[in-house]
């Protein structure tokens, strides 16, 4: 069953949903590798600036709930795709091993229940079913809505908060992040050969908005 046949509005849900998880995936190794090499930033080249300290328990926390959220769309997928499983090896259509099957334990986004079809379309894995697909795509709405997991509003402020984590809130920081978080939203426009969903072109706006105003505090202060 395609994306495209249950509506184009229910593709554009599933794709922008898939598309921001897909960003943040890709913002959050970008930023992991900035974390790793920058360790704690112990002060700003600012003599009479205040030091500042990487906050590890906000970068806990959030990675917490990013862990948390993945095991949610996890075990969403899990009860699904085990049902047509079951359903489809009662009738024999199936045999215990099949080349290619949807692993439930190895969901992280919903890249991982799409197929590409090559001419920049998706449709769901043969695995699940049309009622499996209904329930992925009502699920999708939500995370992509205006409060949603995946929504901009959300998505924008999980980055900046990992940012002023990682660096201990230092705005002399915010040009390395923006470079950063900058090239985590090109490496997947580049997978979309140049172009990226409204959603993530409006949460890219979002966070960059909340960059200069972290670093116009510093000018403030």
């Amino acid at each position: 069953m395609s994306i495209s046949g249950v509506g184009s509005n229910l593709y554009t849900a599933t794709t922008a949903a898939a598309s921001t998880a897909k960003a943040n995936e890709t913002t959050e190794k970008t930023q992991t590798t900035a974390e790793e090499e920058a360790a704690v930033f112990e002060k700003s080249e600012k003599e009479d600036s205040k030091i500042y300290k990487r906050d590890n328990k906000a970068v806990a926390n959030i990675r917490a709930k990013d862990k948390a959220y993945l095991q949610n769309l996890q075990n969403l997928v899990s009860q699904l795709v085990n049902q047509v499983n079951k359903n489809n090896i009662a009738n024999g259509k199936f045999g215990e091993k099949i080349h290619g099957k949807l692993n439930p334990n190895k969901v992280d986004s919903y890249w991982d229940v799409l197929v590409d079809n090559g001419d920049g379309t998706f449709s769901f894995h043969p695995d699940l079913s049309p009622e499996a697909q209904n329930a992925l795509i009502s699920q999708a709405k939500i995370d992509i809505g205006e409060d949603g997991y995946h929504g901009v509003k959300q998505t924008s402020q999980r980055i900046l908060d990992f940012a002023k984590a990682i660096t201990g809130g230092d705005p002399a920081k915010v040009a390395e992040m923006r470079k950063s978080i900058q090239q985590g939203f090109d490496e997947v426009r580049n997978m979309f050969g140049g172009y990226l969903p409204d959603i993530s072109n409006e949460t890219y706006d979002v966070i960059m908005q909340g960059l200069d105003e972290w670093e116009a505090s510093a000018v403030e202060a």
